[in-house]
């Protein structure tokens, strides 16, 4: 990277002089779906193994300054507690959104920190909105200055640029001054972390909660003039990359357009390089219904050819899980349950459907090809199935299904109303059909909203 530049400075420098007033309606609008769709995601996995594992490691019961809610627990917490606890919540099953071209998921970690920031400090909604785009902003420029390599080489790149999007969310709320706001940055860079090698496990969801957590410590550090390098990000980024670009890091702040509109949301909660292969799947649905072969399913389908990017076989290769979080990297366990239970939801993905015999059975029927022609996006798929019997008339059926651009893509993006839907499934059933409607009314005017403590009124049980 160029020497002569301080990326990191102007980047801060940006951000930190950005206005409520210098954004389009677009950014605002999207900025909204995505708090809505990741509240959900934080509401549906509020009371799932890691975030009760994680509030039991971290909360004692002799603490003062509970100042903080935790999503959908009775109990409070100090700001710092909330803010890993909620964050593990956010992103526990995949369910949340996903930019693109960096699969990094943009909105857990700003999220996660302003959202008990924003309690505790009585933030105005308008100001929430703000920071939040800040942070999305800051994350994806880092992510786009060390894509692709980065993640190819084995680190998870939510958790090592998550700690830069909540820094950046929580100084622009605290109105750092360039200088501190880049200083924040620097702090962030020197806690980032996160490996690929923890997928599946409960280390891979406390990526986004202490990312946040680190984010936070990290704003908070440069107010009081906690001192940091120049070009701290690029520095990083030539420790933990082989294909960083400057340019990228710059693009924000030279006028570039705001990542936050290459936001997408996710239809199913697994790996967004398994969609396709869903869509595909549910599709074909239509094919076994026509000749009576749901029914026989298990018995008469001789294999799936599926032929995919090698994205989704480095992200996604978990050919029999162990349990619900490795059901999420598993484009197997994707397939199956699409074919088998034609859904392909929070359930599907559970530890009762990771152990369903006849997924497994589909799951060993599975075969992939990879093709760097074939987009991320996209998929294709060849199904064989078997006669009825040794001696019947009928001959082997074959039926192949194209997808060229799955469902929440940027091709074919989820609308307000799908986003709306999503997490109203997520959250009726556990913080009550009329908190559900308060939330989704409250993001649509956020903007309106003079104090954001209400939000973690409803928030809480």
């Amino acid at each position: 990277m160029s020497d002569d530049i301080d990326h990191t400075l102007r980047l801060a420098t940006f951000l930190s002089q950005l206005k409520y007033e210098d954004l389009q309606p677009e950014v605002i609008n999207h900025a909204k779906l995505s708090i809505l769709n990741s509240l959900g995601c934080g509401i549906g996995s509020s009371l799932a193994r890691p975030a009760l594992k994680v509030s039991s490691a971290v909360l004692r019961p002799d603490e003062s300054c509970l100042d903080a809610a935790i999503i959908d627990q009775s109990r409070r917490a100090r700001l710092e507690d909330a803010v890993l606890i909620n964050g593990v919540a956010l992103t526990t099953a995949d369910y949340d959104d996903t930019h693109l071209k960096t699969v990094v998921h943009p909105s857990g970690t700003p999220l996660a920190a302003l959202l008990s920031w924003a309690e505790v400090h009585h933030l105005p909604g308008k100001d929430f909105i703000l920071a939040f785009i800040c942070g999305v902003e800051a994350q994806c420029a880092v992510a786009n200055a060390i894509s692709p390599g980065h993640y190819r080489d084995g680190w998870h790149i939510t958790g090592t640029t998550g700690g830069f999007g909540a820094a950046a969310a929580i100084a622009k709320a605290l109105g750092l001054n360039p200088h501190k706001f880049a200083a924040a940055l620097g702090h962030a860079a020197s806690m980032a972390g996160g490996i690929r090698a923890m997928f599946g496990t409960d280390t891979k969801t406390l990526h986004m909660g202490r990312a946040a957590q680190n984010g936070l410590l990290a704003a908070k550090l440069a107010e009081s003039e906690f001192d940091s390098c120049p070009r701290a990000i690029e520095s990083w980024m030539k420790l933990v990359s082989d294909t960083v670009s400057d340019a990228d890091l710059s693009a924000l702040a030279t006028g570039g357009p705001f990542e936050i509109l290459e936001n997408t949301f996710k239809p199913y909660p697994c790996g967004i390089v398994i969609h396709p292969l869903i869509d595909g799947c549910l599709r074909e649905l239509e094919f076994l219904r026509d000749r009576d072969l749901i029914d026989s399913l298990e018995e008469r389908m001789d294999v799936v050819e599926v032929v995919v990017n090698p994205q989704c076989v480095r992200l996604c290769s978990v050919r029999q899980p162990r349990s619900a979080l490795e059901t999420i990297f598993s484009l197997y366990h994707g397939c199956a349950v699409a074919l088998v239970y034609g859904r392909a939801g929070p359930a599907e993905f559970s530890d009762a459907a990771c152990n369903d015999s006849i997924i497994r059975s589909i799951r060993d029927k599975i075969q992939v090809t990879t093709d760097q022609s074939v987009a991320d996006d996209a998929a294709r798929l060849k199904f064989r199935y078997s006669p009825k019997s040794v001696s019947a008339m009928d001959t082997v059926l074959e039926d192949e299904v194209r997808i060229d651009h799955a469902t929440g893509s940027l091709a074919n993006p989820m609308d307000a109303q799908q986003v709306e839907n999503k997490f109203s499934d997520q959250s009726k059933a556990i913080i009550g059909r009329k908190k559900t409607s308060d939330i989704i009314q409250l993001c649509r005017s956020l903007e309106t909203v003079a104090d954001m403590g209400v939000l973690g009124a409803l928030l809480a049980p």
